[in-house]
């Protein structure tokens, strides 16, 4: 088991694994730290730091820390065997390309949300109604210094490999927006 956890740790970052839990954080200066409100208690002053070279967390607000099995099992309150088969589940790498295709395509489309500067675009082009937003499945893929999301972990590189949706070391999406094409089936 203590091989399989360690794998798992170096697998999973504690960073993405709170950014897909909504959580906010700005980059504390010019390390590999960063800070936010604190997702284990309420909070109105920032004071939960992620360290991301050692993928550990520490709240200087109620003094926990530890690493993301820590975490899971503090904000979901399970045991340590819950918690390592709730990140094992979460981790779970899908096979099918439409399965693939899917989750990016989510994870691009809850970036819409997250960018006012992409939605404030969409309105200047004419798409207002976010209904219909939504049923085109327009997505926003932010830049970021590793070139996007997907790379970062919030959908691991090997589902992207798999899934096709880069095929060079850049990643020639980041900062753009994005529609999923679905295949016509009446024309097989």
């Amino acid at each position: 088991m203590g091989e399989d956890l360690e794998k798992l740790k170096q697998r999973l970052s504690l960073l993405d694994y709170l950014r897909q839990q909504n959580w906010v954080a700005r980059r504390a200066g010019h390390g590999p730290e960063f800070v936010g409100r604190c997702p284990l208690h309420p909070e109105t002053r920032p004071s939960f730091y992620v360290n991301t070279r050692k993928n550990l967390f520490y709240c200087h607000g109620c003094g926990q820390g530890g690493d993301l099995l820590r975490f899971v099992q503090l904000s979901r309150h399970l045991s340590f065997h819950q918690s390592l088969a709730y990140l094992q589940r979460h981790s779970a790498l899908p096979t099918d390309p439409a399965a693939v295709l899917e989750q990016a395509a989510t994870f691009y489309q809850q970036q819409l949300d997250r960018y006012p500067e992409a939605r404030h675009y969409l309105k200047q082009r004419g798409l207002h109604g976010p209904g219909l937003i939504q049923q085109l499945r327009i997505g926003y893929a932010p830049y970021s210094d590793s070139g996007n999301g997907l790379s970062k972990g919030e959908i691991s590189t090997v589902v992207v490999a798999r899934a096709c949706l880069w095929k060079c070391e850049k990643f020639e999406f980041a900062d753009r927006l994005h529609c999923r094409r679905q295949a016509s089936r009446g024309h097989e």
